[in-house]
């Protein structure tokens, strides 16, 4: 979903996966969303291009969604969906570390940024807004499971998401 930002620019505001289409429905529903064409906009290209980009990753294509949404002058409000200087260092972290092909524990995470908070940053992950964008895919439990994933409901529906993008990007689980 987008939205303009204070300096109006155009932000992606968040990145959702649904089961179905009647869970897409009933999520517009709920938030009332507005839906339009792309094509009606006047800033259609650069969300094409983010929809190009997640694709080529999607069929495995070795990408840094960061990299390429920064690119592509899309806005990421990081500081306004992780308020905490804690979570944003966490999240920074992450970005610029945890690369593509690779996972860590929720525990090394904590190592490298001086911390032991670990639940603390399983819950700033599970609270991503920015799933593929932010990797919280890569992050794993301690013990090597692959742990939760989005922090919804349908856990078992969750977690093969995650299984699928770490395979994807060349893990075996």
């Amino acid at each position: 979903m987008f939205e303009q930002n204070k300096k109006n620019q155009l932000a992606l505001d968040s990145l959702k996966f649904f089961k179905d289409q009647n869970k897409v429905l009933n999520y517009i529903e709920k938030n009332r969303i507005i839906c339009f064409e792309i094509n009606a906009l006047s800033i259609d290209k650069p969300i094409i291009k983010l929809i190009e980009v997640i694709k080529k990753y999607l069929i495995g294509e070795k990408i840094n969604l960061y990299e390429e949404i920064a690119y592509l002058n899309l806005k990421l409000e990081i500081k306004s969906k992780f308020n905490s200087e804690f979570s944003q260092k966490v999240i920074l972290w992450i970005l610029n570390n945890l690369k593509y092909g690779q996972v860590m524990s929720y525990c090394e995470i904590g190592k490298k940024i001086n911390s032991k908070a670990y639940r603390a940053i399983g819950n700033i992950l599970k609270n991503n807004p920015f799933p593929l964008i932010i990797p919280c895919h890569r992050v794993i439990r301690n013990n090597g499971e692959i742990g939760g994933f989005m922090g919804k409901n349908d856990k078992s529906w969750e977690q093969n998401i995650k299984k699928k993008l770490l395979t994807l990007e060349g893990l075996e689980l």
